[in-house]
C-alpha cells in the first residue's frame, strides 16, 4: 500500500484499539515491518489532528505507546454520553484494587484475587482502562486515561484516583487490604502461565 493507504491503516487501528498502542504492536498487527516508518505516519496524523485543531488528539503516553484520545477541554463536556464499560462483580473489584494501589505489580494482585485476575486483568487491559507494563519478572499495572475519562476524573492522575478509591477499598475490601499489608514482603515468585481461572464473579 502507498502512504496514504497506511496512515489510514495506522489511524483506524488507534481508533478501534480504545487504549495505547506501542508501535512494535503497531508493526505486528498491521504488518508494517519498519518501526521508522510507523512512527513517521503516527507523527504526521497528530499533525493534522492538531492543525485543523480537533477535539481528538494523537499524543505519546507510558514512555513508548500511542493513543488517540478526546482532548481533556472536551472529554469532561461530553464524558455522560460515553458508555460505561460492561464489567461484572469480580472485574470490578479488581479494577478498583489497581486503581488504589497503582502501580501496583500484577503479581500482587494475583495474591490478592486469586488466579482469575489473571483473565480480569487481560479484559483490563484489552479495554484499554489499565496499562500492564513488564517489570523484572511480573507487569506493572496502573489505570489509563480512557479509565480517567470513563470514571470522570480530569486526567489520569494516580494521586487523585487513588484518593478518590480510598474510602471504596477501605470500606468494601478491608480485608484484601489487611493481606496486602501483611504480606508486603512476601516477594514469592508469581506462575503466570497458572490456568486454574475461576469465571471470576468473586
Amino acid at each position: 500500500m502507498g502512504l496514504l493507504e497506511d496512515k489510514a491503516l495506522v489511524e483506524a487501528a488507534l481508533f478501534v484499539s480504545g487504549r495505547p498502542l506501542s508501535v512494535k504492536e503497531l508493526s505486528k498487527a498491521l504488518g508494517i515491518k519498519s518501526l521508522d516508518y510507523l512512527e513517521k505516519l503516527i507523527e504526521l496524523i497528530a499533525a493534522e489532528y492538531a492543525e485543523r485543531k480537533s477535539a481528538i488528539e494523537v499524543v505519546k503516553v507510558l514512555g513508548d505507546k500511542y493513543v488517540m484520545q478526546v482532548k481533556q477541554e472536551y472529554s469532561q463536556r461530553v464524558i455522560h454520553l460515553m458508555p460505561r464499560p460492561d464489567l461484572r462483580t469480580g472485574e470490578l473489584k479488581t479494577l478498583a484494587l489497581i486503581a488504589y494501589l497503582q502501580p501496583i505489580e500484577q503479581s500482587k494482585i494475583i495474591k490478592l484475587r486469586g488466579s482469575q485476575a489473571y483473565e480480569h486483568i487481560r479484559k483490563l487491559t484489552e479495554m484499554g482502562l489499565i496499562y500492564a507494563e513488564p517489570y523484572e519478572r511480573t507487569k506493572l499495572l496502573g489505570t489509563t486515561q480512557k479509565f480517567a475519562e470513563l470514571y470522570g476524573f480530569p486526567e489520569n492522575d494516580p494521586a487523585i484516583i487513588k484518593e478518590a478509591f480510598k474510602k471504596v477499598v477501605h470500606a468494601e475490601y478491608s480485608d484484601l487490604i489487611a493481606k496486602l499489608e501483611g504480606k508486603a514482603g512476601d516477594e514469592s515468585t508469581e506462575t503466570e502461565g497458572d490456568s486454574s481461572e475461576s469465571d471470576g464473579t468473586s
